[in-house]
C-alpha cells in the first residue's frame, strides 16, 4: 500500500496525485506506467495511469476523470493509502548526445515530462506541447525548465493554431530523434510520415486489464511475426514501424 502525500487538481477534471514508494521510483523509467486499485469492490480491475515524474521516493500521476474508476480514484485524501502495482511496462530507451523531440498531445503531454527531466543535460531538447485548447495544455512551466517548447492549440487559443504535423511541416525543427504520446490519430500520422526517414518512439494507449501481459485484453495487430503486441507488456512504448492502425 502507498500513502498519498498531495493531490490538486490541475483543472476541473484533471488530478495530480503523489504518492509515496520508495520500492517503484528506483526502479521506474520514463513512459512505465502504474495500476492502481480503486478501492471499490465493485471494481475489479485496476485503472493504468502513466508516471508523470519522479521525486525522491514519491511518484506523480496526472490523469484525466473520464469514468468511475478514475472519479473513485480522484477522491482519495492526502494520508489515504492506495493499492499500486508497478512499475509496468516498457520505457522510453535512454539516450545521450541526440537532437531529442517530445511530442505531447493533451494527456499524453504527462509521461513526457520526467523524459525531459532526465533527457535535457544529455541532449539538445524541444518539445511540442499540443491540445484543443489553452486550458489542456498542461505543466507548460515544468517543461520549460528543460528545452524550447512550442505551443500548439486547435482553437488557437495559445500559441500556434495547428497540429503537430502541420507545424513540423510549416517550421525548422531540428531534431533525428522523437518521442510522442498522445491521440491515436496524432500517433498514427507520426509514424506514417517519420518511418524509415527518422527514429522515433510512440507511447500508445489501449483498454487493459491485468496490466502484466496475463489476460491478453490489450492486443493490437503489429508487423511482429506473431501478428500482435500486448500494449501493457511489449509496450506501452513502440518504435516506428511497429503498430498496424485501424483503417
Amino acid at each position: 500500500m502507498c500513502r498519498i502525500v498531495a493531490k490538486e487538481f490541475i483543472t476541473k477534471d484533471v488530478v495530480k496525485l503523489t504518492f509515496e514508494s520508495k520500492n517503484i521510483a528506483q526502479l521506474a523509467l520514463p513512459g512505465q506506467f502504474v495500476n492502481i486499485s480503486t478501492s471499490d469492490d465493485t471494481m475489479l480491475l485496476k485503472r493504468p495511469i502513466s508516471i508523470c515524474e519522479i521525486k525522491g521516493n514519491n511518484i506523480i500521476v496526472c490523469f484525466k476523470i473520464i469514468g468511475k474508476g478514475t472519479k473513485k480514484i480522484s477522491e482519495k485524501k492526502v494520508n489515504d493509502t492506495i493499492e499500486v502495482i508497478g512499475p509496468l511496462g516498457n520505457g522510453f530507451p535512454l539516450i545521450k548526445k541526440r537532437k531529442l523531440l517530445l511530442i505531447g498531445g493533451g494527456c499524453g503531454i504527462f509521461p513526457l515530462l520526467e523524459v525531459a527531466k532526465r533527457a535535457y543535460k544529455e541532449n539538445v531538447l524541444q518539445i511540442i506541447l499540443a491540445a484543443r485548447n489553452q486550458d489542456e495544455l498542461y505543466l507548460q512551466e515544468e517543461f520549460k525548465k528543460y528545452g524550447q517548447v512550442h505551443l500548439l492549440t486547435d482553437d488557437g487559443s495559445c500559441g500556434y493554431q495547428q497540429n503537430p504535423l502541420e507545424f513540423l511541416d510549416n517550421y525548422a525543427v531540428a531534431f533525428d530523434v522523437f518521442f510522442a504520446c498522445g491521440p491515436k490519430v496524432l500517433l498514427q500520422k507520426l509514424d506514417e510520415k517519420y518511418y524509415q526517414k527518422k527514429e522515433g518512439y510512440l507511447s500508445y494507449e489501449e483498454r487493459m486489464a491485468c496490466g502484466i501481459g496475463a489476460c491478453y485484453g490489450c492486443v493490437v495487430k503489429a508487423t511482429v511475426d506473431s501478428g500482435y503486441v500486448r500494449v501493457c507488456k511489449d509496450g506501452p512504448i513502440f518504435p516506428l514501424g511497429v503498430l498496424k492502425y485501424e483503417s
